[in-house]
């Protein structure tokens, strides 16, 4: 990461910091450490106190850390991290340590809080994960990478699909062409879920076999440099009948409606509401069981959502989901994903794959 963007987020970070009134903060959050360090490895503890920027880390990450983070203060620690945080705080004389409280195991939590027992340790809620939302230039530029490849790995897998494959046998066949394209991994357990397994929303990969004229849902994702894409297709080997095709024409056109309505200024539970309203329309809101969709970035899941449990004014920059579905049990089920990028007037998909419910 450049020196000025990771001043910028830090400088971010202490105006939040302030408003929390808090004088020091600490995360062991993966995606957290990354935004604001650059920093990839999985295991590592960030502190920002006073003016200095610590990054602690065992000695497996040490050599990682100071060549991805020369801008901060890398420090090797042996034993408990808290030993070396509660030094660190002593040294600028800190009060209030803020943590991330959605983050933090409270084990360590309790670890932390025996070894500065003169410090107060304050529950923060969201700090990184609001600067987080609205994606810079560079950051829009990655998730369009990383939307590039998932596209490509999908339509490599889809010219092979076949009946008699498992939904085991999809998975794999799409996470190997995601390699291929360039993936660092999948950004989730892979999806696939053929006939009656297609009704559960979240339905990972099993050894059913694909039978022909089924609806296969395939909800899928790739990791690319630390960014996460995802989509979801659903597909048929051959003609599913035409109470699906009905079905999935409705679907459709609820999507088309909620990807027709994200953009600035909008209240994301309103999209929500606009895309269950339709399907009511249609008798199918009762199957469609879960938000519209989520932010998308280092994390698959983060804000801003579009759900009724949550609100939020869609801004320039926030990448989001639009991902209506419809399952019903013991039958079949079927969702379309695409993840935008909110403009000014409307949206930019970073999913270009298309949406013919029948293969051949």
């Amino acid at each position: 990461m450049e020196n000025d963007q990771t001043a910028t987020r830090i400088a971010g970070l202490h105006e939040r910091m302030e408003q929390a009134n808090i004088d020091a903060f600490f995360t062991l959050a993966s995606p957290s450490m990354r935004y604001l360090t650059g920093f990839t490895g999985e295991d590592g503890f960030l502190l920002v106190a006073g003016h200095g920027v610590h990054l602690i880390v065992d000695g497996r990450f040490t050599t990682q850390a100071l060549g991805e983070c020369p801008q901060v203060d890398v420090i090797e620690y042996s034993g408990h991290f808290s030993t070396t945080v509660a030094r660190l705080l002593a040294e600028v004389h800190a009060h209030w340590l803020g943590f991330e409280k959605e983050r933090m195991p409270f084990a360590e939590a309790e670890r932390l809080h025996a070894a500065i027992p003169s410090v107060a340790m304050v529950p923060t809620e969201n700090i990184v994960e609001s600067m987080r939302m609205v994606k810079d230039a560079r950051e829009l530029d990655m998730m369009r990478a990383a939307g590039r490849v998932a596209d490509a790995a999908f339509r490599a897998m889809i010219a092979q699909l076949t009946a008699g494959m498992t939904e085991n046998d999809v998975a794999a066949l799409l996470e190997y062409e995601m390699r291929k394209a360039g993936a660092q991994g999948t950004s989730f357990s892979t999806i696939v879920g053929s006939g009656p397994r297609g009704a559960l929303p979240h339905g990972i990969a099993s050894a059913r076999a694909i039978s022909e004229g089924e609806v296969v849902v395939i909800d899928f994702g790739v990791n690319y440099q630390g960014y996460m894409s995802d989509c979801t297709r659903t597909v048929a080997l051959g003609d599913p009948g035409a109470e699906v095709r009905d079905v999935y024409r409705r679907l459709l056109d609820a999507q088309q409606l909620g990807l027709g309505l994200i953009r600035a200024g909008v209240s994301s539970r309103s999209v929500d509401s606009a895309v269950r309203a339709r399907l009511g329309e249609s008798g199918l809101a009762q199957y469609f069981t879960h938000g519209l969709g989520h932010g998308v970035g280092l994390e698959i899941h983060e804000a801003p959502r579009l759900a009724q449990s949550t609100d939020a004014v869609l801004q320039p920059g926030h990448i989001v989901t639009c991902e209506p579905g419809v399952y019903l049990p013991g039958q079949y089920g079927m969702r379309i994903e695409d993840s935008v990028i909110v403009t000014e007037d409307g949206c930019e998909s970073l999913t270009t794959l298309p949406k013919e419910l029948m293969l051949g």
